[in-house]
């Protein structure tokens, strides 16, 4: 019975997966294969690297910097959150310590295609990790650019597939671990500044569509956690109801606190699957 790992993005939100990952790191939790969008692509590919702390890092230090997150930049034309420079200090951390994409954990990760409106599903490697990395964690419209891989072009994978567990399954996973970052019972609202959408992604109609779309895709995802298929195992970990980090949270307190929430519900969820097992 295949076993993957899915993590869903979120921005800074991501700090919670970071803590999750890092508890099982330790306790060397093994699956057959990992699917991320957005963050979560960029929190397994230290996981699938098994680096343990580099994803904290990443989003404390180098994610709070201005390099990052400028509304001044946005307003003069540039992006507010640069994520090619954001991931290219992950990957400069990633080559000091020798690590590797190519590990026992094949890493897959959703970039939605403009042309399409829909999520597609690349297997990183050494020669496409840098474009999908950025490629995925491409916000609209804080991000400006949109990248090319391969015939393609690719923005934010949390657009078309936030919480990529459907297409685990269709991979043949019949165990699922999902690392959410919202707390459960969250539904995400209708879109809101949807002018602000058409007159950016109006010459990319099937984009616009997806992104107006956005809440009730995400919301169908939710409908599949709560009735998974009958020959499907799921385990969802997801942050308490005070998990107070938002999107472009910059407060390095509140994201500490988001980490250690995830390595107490990763401890927690593990402990519940020990259980489960025995009974």
């Amino acid at each position: 019975m295949k076993k993957a790992l899915v993590v869903e993005g979120g921005a800074m939100r991501g700090v919670f997966a970071a803590g999750v990952l890092d508890i099982f790191l330790a306790r060397k939790q093994a699956f057959d294969f990992a699917i991320g969008v957005s963050a979560g692509a960029t929190n397994l590919a230290s996981f699938v690297s098994q680096i343990p702390g580099l994803n904290k890092t990443i989003i404390t230090d180098y994610a709070t910097k201005r390099e990052f997150f400028s509304p001044l930049r946005f307003i003069r034309g540039g992006h507010m959150t640069d994520v090619h420079w954001l991931w290219h200090q992950c990957r400069s951390q990633l080559d000091e310590r020798q690590a590797t994409v190519a590990t026992r954990t094949p890493l897959y990760v959703g970039v939605t295609n403009v042309d399409t409106g829909q999520c597609d599903y690349l297997q990183a490697n050494h020669e496409n990790i840098d474009d999908l990395m950025v490629a995925s964690c491409s916000l609209p419209v804080a991000y400006r650019d949109q990248t090319r891989i391969g015939k393609h072009t690719y923005i934010d994978g949390g657009v078309a597939d936030a919480i990529p567990v459907r297409k685990a399954y269709e991979m043949g996973a019949r165990e699922i671990t999902v690392v959410l970052s919202q707390p459960l019972g969250f539904e995400k609202p209708a879109t809101k500044g949807s002018w602000l959408m058409e007159k950016m992604y109006g010459h990319q109609p099937a984009l616009l569509d997806t992104l107006l779309r956005r809440p009730d895709i995400y919301n169908e995802t939710l409908a599949f956690l709560r009735n998974p298929p009958a020959d499907l195992t799921l385990n969802i970990i997801a942050p308490p109801a005070g998990f107070n980090v938002k999107r472009l949270t910059m407060a390095r307190r509140k994201l500490e606190r988001g980490y250690k929430l995830g390595k107490i519900a990763a401890l927690r969820s593990l402990k519940e699957q020990r259980h489960d097992q025995a009974a």
